[in-house]
This record gives structure tokens, sequence and C-alpha cells, in this order.
């Protein structure tokens, strides 16, 4: 993929770099708590069956999203 796109778009294995967190301001405020913030990097490590939850890894942690919150990040492919 190119340009930026959603982190529940995005393959598995695939390191993305967040550029923006949408969304309700309390989400915003728990993503931010996560670690989940703008120019930090994150791998998709696989998505469940039905595609909710989304595993990834942030700053060493794995974490699991629903889809409905990975929708409200915004990635582009990292250097």
């Amino acid at each position: 993929m190119s340009g930026e796109f959603t982190l529940d778009l995005a393959a598995e294995r695939m390191i993305l770099k967040i550029t923006r967190i949408n969304g309700k301001p309390v989400n915003k405020l728990r993503m931010l708590q996560m670690g989940i913030t703008p120019g930090t990097r994150v791998q998709v490590l696989r998505h469940a069956p039905l595609a909710d939850p989304v595993e990834i890894v942030v700053r060493g942690t794995k974490l699991a999203l629903r889809r409905d919150e990975a929708k409200d990040i915004a990635v582009i492919e990292a250097d």
C-alpha cells in the first residue's frame, strides 16, 4: 500500500509508522496511554479469523485492538 491508510487495513507482518489518531477524545487518550502515538512504529502481527481483534506490537509490547479502534489509527509504511 502507498500513502496513508488505517491500521485495520494493514497486512500481517507490515511495519508501519503512526501518522495520526482519530476518533472520540476518550478513545484517543486511551491510545496515547498505551503508547500508540504519532511517529511511533507499529507492527501488525495477525488478524483474528473474523478480523477482530488485530494483534500489534508497539514499543516492544503486544496489544490487541478491536477493529473499530484500529480504524481510528492512520498509518504509513515505515522507512
